[in-house]
């Protein structure tokens, strides 16, 4: 029988809380997103008994815990902060969750040193990268099966000096083109972290590129969730003789 008052006091141990998850019955971490609902506008299956998963961006690990609680076998979590400066290892502890946790950028994911993984997550960090693009490749590469993503976008979220607008209302020739937003000084949520965020078409575009059949699964407010499934080999354009066809060596990317 868990100890309520000794539960609440590890979570008070944590200065900040991301996710919102359950760590016992009735007992929530006192975060912002909630977790089971971006899995449910995810579509992530609720039975992943045998599977492996892979989750990067873990942060306090939410994805990760739920992935286990829903049976998959093998779940890593995967960010750069050291898990002690978020909520990670206190929700590892409370849980008595077997989740890995693993330290590396999404630039350096290398299939040869963390494997391959039935299903990937990718929630709430593209629009926190410099190279989306890289980001994109690298994922395919530790992918057996599917990825789902989560996030930004801007269709009904282009920052303007006024706020923020849909896409349609200033550009409405560019809804269908695959374009994004880049944001050099924080405009996003007064947040020097955020960089680019992509339309639904840039996000579509992008995973197309990397080797997924991809399919947009929903959008609420300025978020949009992704479901992309790893198609044999890459296009025919990222094998000819290109900067890229060259560099990726047929899929075994060698940059960074």
């Amino acid at each position: 029988m868990y100890d309520k008052d000794r539960i609440l006091a590890h979570l008070n141990q944590v200065p900040y809380w991301f996710q919102y998850f359950e760590v016992a019955p009735g007992i929530f971490t006192p975060g912002s997103n909630n977790v089971v609902d971006i899995c449910d506008k995810l579509q992530i299956p609720k039975d992943l008994t045998g599977m492996s998963v892979l989750d990067v961006g873990a942060y306090d690990g939410g994805f990760s815990f739920e992935c286990e609680r829903r049976g998959a076998l093998r779940v890593v979590a995967y960010d750069l902060p050291e898990p002690s400066q978020t909520g990670f290892n206190v929700a590892k502890e409370i849980l008595g969750s077997k989740v890995e946790y693993v330290r590396g950028s999404v630039y350096k994911l290398d299939q040869n040193q963390i494997g391959t993984f039935d299903i990937v997550l990718f929630a709430g960090v593209l629009y926190h990268l410099r190279y989306p693009l890289l980001a994109c490749d690298r994922l395919r590469l530790v992918t057996k099966n599917l990825c789902y993503i989560e996030t930004q976008v801007i269709d009904n979220w282009f920052v303007t000096s006024n706020g923020t607008v849909s896409l349609s209302q200033i550009a409405p020739e560019c809804v269908s083109l695959p374009i994004c937003q880049f944001y050099e000084h924080g405009e996003l949520g007064n947040d020097t972290s955020n960089w680019f965020s992509p339309n639904i078409a840039a996000v579509l575009a992008w995973f197309r590129s990397a080797g997924f059949d991809i399919n947009h699964l929903t959008s609420w407010g300025g978020r949009a969730a992704f479901r992309a499934e790893v198609v044999a080999g890459l296009p025919g354009y990222q094998q000819s003789i290109s900067y890229e066809g060259l560099v990726s060596g047929n899929s075994k990317l060698s940059v960074l």
